[in-house]
């Protein structure tokens, strides 16, 4: 799967992103200092959720 930042925002001193799932409506919302780590993030919160290993 590929993911992609569409947001990025501060909350309570937090820096946070919204990661769609790229041919989806999937939004997975990550705390990160970067976009690289949110993306790293929302890849392992999908490979939780679908129960497959992580790539």
């Amino acid at each position: 799967m590929e993911f992609e930042v569409v947001e990025e925002y501060v909350q309570h001193d937090s820096r946070r992103f919204k990661v769609r799932v790229k041919g989806t409506k999937v939004i997975i919302n990550v705390s990160a200092e970067s976009a690289e780590e949110a993306l790293g993030k929302a890849r392992e919160m999908w490979a939780k959720m679908r129960g497959s290993p992580r790539t």
